[in-house]
């Protein structure tokens, strides 16, 4: 019986946050990488992928100034940020390395967090080897987080397509993750969790309508709102 009921938990747990499906999404295409290639972690924050790069030579990038001092929001940090060891300490559009180094850049979810994306993709062109792979998530919406240093709420299929393009990367791949309804579904379990007993009386019946459609979802619902992309280019 507790088996079960930690089941049903665990997989409500990985329902209501996209972080799941990203992370799978990551260590599955850093698994397919061959043996020894050079990878850059670029805004790697913590490091949580570098478990997965024992296989590659790993690079990790971030300005590694962020502290705990945001606006006080339903998604701020309330503990200290540790970054792990840094290969470049800077801006991201400003990496100290010489052209067509890597051969692999992974970045995920930094383009929110950085007041240049396009000038970004420009230094990822110019540091990526021809051929080279572009492995990158963005959020489609997302809520305030990590501030000061939060500039955009998120980016269209059609800008990361276009902007890709405009600088050398050809064979774009662009997943969307979730839909409409997996959104309501989590913004719902968001004020849920921090609104009390009231809140629980009010939105639990929009909770579950909405975790039933986002389980079967049609085209419509992904192009009207998903949670964001998951992105694989390759230089030219």
């Amino acid at each position: 019986m507790y088996q079960l009921f930690d089941m049903i938990i665990n997989k409500l747990k990985k329902t209501v946050n996209n972080e799941y499906k990203r992370s799978e999404w990551i260590k599955k295409r850093l698994e397919e990488i061959p043996h020894g290639q050079k990878i850059l972690d670029a805004g790697c924050g913590s490091q949580q992928y570098r478990v997965y790069c024992n296989h590659l030579k790993y690079f990790a990038q971030d300005f590694g100034n962020f502290t705990i001092d945001e606006k006080k929001s339903l998604t701020a940090f309330v503990a200290d940020y540790k970054y792990g060891k840094l290969n470049y300490t800077g801006n991201i559009w400003e990496i100290d390395e010489k052209d067509s180094f890597f051969d692999i850049i992974l970045c995920s979810e930094v383009f929110e967090h950085i007041p240049w994306p396009d000038r970004t993709v420009m230094e990822f062109s110019r540091l990526l080897v021809k051929g080279g792979i572009l492995l990158l998530t963005v959020p489609s919406n997302c809520l305030r987080h990590m501030d000061p240093y939060f500039y955009f709420s998120g980016f269209s299929d059609r800008y990361i397509d276009f902007i890709l393009k405009q600088y050398g990367f050809e064979n774009i791949q662009i997943k969307p993750v979730g839909s409409y309804h997996e959104w309501l579904m989590v913004e719902s379990f968001r004020s849920i969790k921090n609104g009390g007993f009231f809140a629980w009386m009010c939105l639990f019946p929009a909770f579950i309508y909405h975790y039933i459609k986002q389980i079967r979802v049609d085209e419509s619902d992904i192009n009207t709102l998903c949670m964001g992309y998951h992105v694989i280019a390759q230089k030219k």
